[in-house]
């Protein structure tokens, strides 16, 4: 079934199947619900419990605290009961509506076995935050940060030594125009592959496993399992522009997120990019995701490496590393890196309802954009709309409105973690499923695809 590239179909009402629990346990979907997402849930929990016995300050605080974790239980007791979503309480954010209209129009009283994976996943995670944000004492708390910081803290050596590497392929190809393509396609694998230190699908990732990852990204061995490659079409593009703009809708925090800083770093250092436009998450999202909190903290840690708490870094790499973090201070400071955090990336809705739904974020941020970077696996679920598409399917087509003509080119930058993927031949995802059945949900496969938009020849 061929879908129209400007078919704006209904959330609750999709061209094929939207991927849910499956009633005997076979599915992705049914694991994470069941299994996965729980015991986040109960991390959070615990964390929490263990930063209120902790907490020095007036005892409303603690009692608030302690009520927190009574909201966040009774949350996760309504998840592993397969009790109907309820409606969003008002936290002050400008989306409560947004979310409770999306709810009762397209999924009214269903339960959470019943709902798709995309809308339920998203919407514990976003009742979650709003649980922190009507609080008084705790509103600011990022209850996934302590986290996020430990992971980026473990990598630092490897950290500096990526810094320095990307310093000298910066100077390298901003000498020689001729070794530019061969440095972007480093870097659009690093960005990619970064995207495997992702918390919400390893929460106990350690910092063994995180090295394991990182020395197979710097080895390139990663390379064969990229199962779609548009990175030849999406040079192409980047070559021509000259003070060009490229916008990142980023995915996890620490390292993910230094692999991406680091391709902006080149984008402007060579001269294809005058700005990069970052866009994170406005609230704590999918446990690793970027806040502007994170972002800052990140730059922070490269111009003070003492800042982290590590061990001791080699001299020339930590040298390096000061000196990468101030310029990238001195970006931001000069407008030439710039963050927005619209909340239509952590609201209810899928991308291709961007020019109807998220207006602020489509109309005057992305549509201003030469190339639009999408980071992960969940931003690609929103890109595409988590179903069951034929594999085959190609990725502009599964794009819908935002793959029009006059819209700005779109790359996924994705290891896939769950069953939606489309713009694979179908040949090789028979040979894929063959020697791993569950490969789309092991993010040990990685897909770079373009949509051209305006820069269709």
């Amino acid at each position: 079934m061929p879908v129209d590239a400007g078919l704006l179909f209904a959330p609750n009402d999709p061209p094929f199947k939207a991927h849910v629990a499956a009633p005997d346990g076979s599915n992705f979907t049914y694991a994470s619900l069941h299994d996965r997402v729980p015991h986040i849930l109960t991390d959070v929990i615990n964390d929490l419990y263990a930063a209120v016995q902790e907490r020095a300050g007036p005892e409303a605080a603690v009692a608030e605290g302690k009520a927190l974790t009574g909201e966040l239980s009774r949350l996760k007791h309504e998840m592993v009961t397969n009790k109907p979503l309820t409606p969003l309480e008002d936290d002050g954010e400008e989306d409560v509506a947004a979310w409770n209209h999306w709810l009762a129009t397209y999924f009214p009283g269903a339960t959470w076995y019943q709902t798709p994976f995309l809308a339920w996943e998203t919407y514990m995670y976003r009742r979650m935050a709003g649980i922190f944000r009507r609080s008084q004492h705790w509103a600011a708390h990022d209850f996934f940060a302590a986290r996020k910081e430990a992971t980026f803290r473990a990598s630092m050596a490897a950290v500096a030594q990526l810094c320095a590497r990307v310093d000298a392929l910066t100077a390298e190809s901003a000498a020689d125009p001729a070794k530019r393509r061969v440095a972007f396609a480093e870097l659009l694998q690093a960005s990619l592959w970064g995207n495997q230190t992702d918390l919400s699908m390893f929460p106990d990732l350690t910092s063994e496993a995180l090295e394991e990852m990182q020395a197979r990204m710097a080895s390139g061995a990663n390379g064969s399992k990229v199962v779609a490659n548009d990175t030849d079409r999406i040079w192409q593009i980047a070559a021509r522009l000259r003070g060009g703009r490229i916008d990142i809708v980023l995915d996890n925090s620490g390292f993910e997120l230094l692999q991406d800083v680091l391709l902006a770093h080149w984008l402007v250092a060579v001269g294809i990019a005058a700005k990069v436009v970052f866009h994170p998450k406005r609230i704590p999202w999918y446990v690793s995701d970027v806040t502007n909190r994170d972002f800052h903290w990140l730059v922070d840690v490269a111009r003070d490496p003492s800042l982290a708490g590590a061990p001791g870094l080699a001299p020339g790499d930590e040298a390096t590393l000061r000196r990468l973090g101030a310029c990238w201070a001195g970006l931001l400071a000069d407008g030439v890196w710039e963050l927005r955090d619209e909340l239509f990336w952590t609201g209810p809705y899928g991308f291709r309802y961007l020019p109807t739904e998220g207006r602020d974020a489509w109309e005057n941020a992305l549509v201003k954009a030469d190339i639009v970077f999408f980071k992960g696996d969940l931003n690609y679920r929103k890109l595409v709309y988590d179903l069951d598409w034929p594999v085959a399917t190609p990725f502009a087509e599964a794009l819908g409105p935002i793959a029009a003509p006059d819209a700005p080119a779109i790359v996924a930058l994705r290891t896939a973690k769950c069953d939606t993927i489309v713009g694979i031949d179908e040949a090789r995802a028979r040979e894929l499923s063959a020697e791993h059945k569950d490969w789309a949900c092991s993010g040990q496969y990685g897909v770079i695809q373009l949509s051209p938009g305006r820069w269709a020849c």
